[in-house]
């Protein structure tokens, strides 16, 4: 993905993907406002440029799974108790903001199966070492 690394009031200077800069006349940007920073496409066909802001559904993709391995913090004398007391019920990922796997553990409770993994993660969780706060990471 190419980025705009310079605008003037007549051309916009562009660092392209195999490192080397070039500059366009800044008619070529069809339908926004070239703005420093900026990821765009460049089309070329030797005549004619066509400059366009990168799409956004790929840099929404990338937040969503940034976000999808976002750690919570959380208490970490809270989330100890409720991973040994209740954990087999999954409060403990109710707690830590997990919901998805709360209610997984939720659905298989009268398996065995949450109340071992909470367990384990009782073990974890007291091995953690927690922030000034008195939180951990989970």
């Amino acid at each position: 993905m190419a980025k705009i690394l310079q605008v003037s009031t007549t051309t916009v200077t562009i660092g392209m993907d195999d490192n080397s800069l070039k500059e366009f006349d800044i008619s070529c940007c069809s339908g926004f406002i070239p703005e420093v920073g900026m990821e765009v496409s460049v089309y070329t066909d030797g005549s004619k440029t066509i400059i366009t802001k990168a799409s956004s559904f790929t840099s929404s993709i990338v937040n969503i799974s940034a976000d999808n391995q976002k750690k919570h913090k959380v208490s970490k004398v809270i989330y100890v108790l409720l991973a040994f007391f209740l954990g087999g019920f999954g409060i403990h990922k109710f707690y830590a903001g997990h919901i998805f796997l709360g209610i997984l553990y939720l659905i298989f409770c009268w398996t065995g199966i949450p109340a071992f993994v909470a367990l384990i993660e009782f073990i974890i969780g007291l091995c953690k070492e927690a922030d000034s706060e008195g939180r951990i990471e989970v």
